[in-house]
């Protein structure tokens, strides 16, 4: 299957259970794991074999897409419009000039970040984080448009 941003994109806001049962989820192995400690229930499924993580609203419906691309964690499928092989210069290029950006950061818990430019889409953004060590995507999030920060 031919994944695209804006194909993965579709499946925000539809419920988990529809890209469950779409290749190349539904071969993958998942955890589904429950958080109640914050103003509304989240759910997740992480795919940890596979680089992706599902989190959705009370309801099961997708509010968010991880993909990643580090030393733990790599999304094989890439997809072809936003390859994790893209440097920032390419990613606006494909994308158009970010909405909003910011610079690598240390987190004292959480370490190192590498910079990061989020693009407003009609219905949703797409949030691309670099390498710390490289000029390459690290994690592309894809938001619907009521949970970006």
């Amino acid at each position: 299957m031919s994944l695209t941003t804006k194909t993965l994109a579709n499946y925000l806001g539809s419920p988990a259970s529809v890209i469950l049962a779409e290749p190349p989820f539904k071969n993958w192995i998942f955890e589904k794991s429950y958080e109640n400690d914050l103003e509304e229930l989240r759910i997740n499924y992480i795919f940890p074999e596979n680089g992706v993580d599902l989190v959705c609203d009370a309801e099961e419906r997708v509010t968010t897409i991880f993909l990643y691309s580090d030393q733990t964690r790599r999304f094989e499928e890439d997809l072809l419009d936003l390859p994790f092989l893209f440097t920032r210069r390419q990613v606006i290029e494909c994308l158009g000039p970010p909405s909003k950006s910011g610079g690598r950061t240390n987190d004292p818990v959480l370490g190192e970040y590498g910079p990061w430019d989020r693009f407003a889409m009609p219905d949703y953004s797409i949030h691309v984080q670099f390498r710390v060590d490289a000029d390459r995507i690290n994690l592309i999030t894809l938001m619907r448009a009521d949970v970006v920060p």
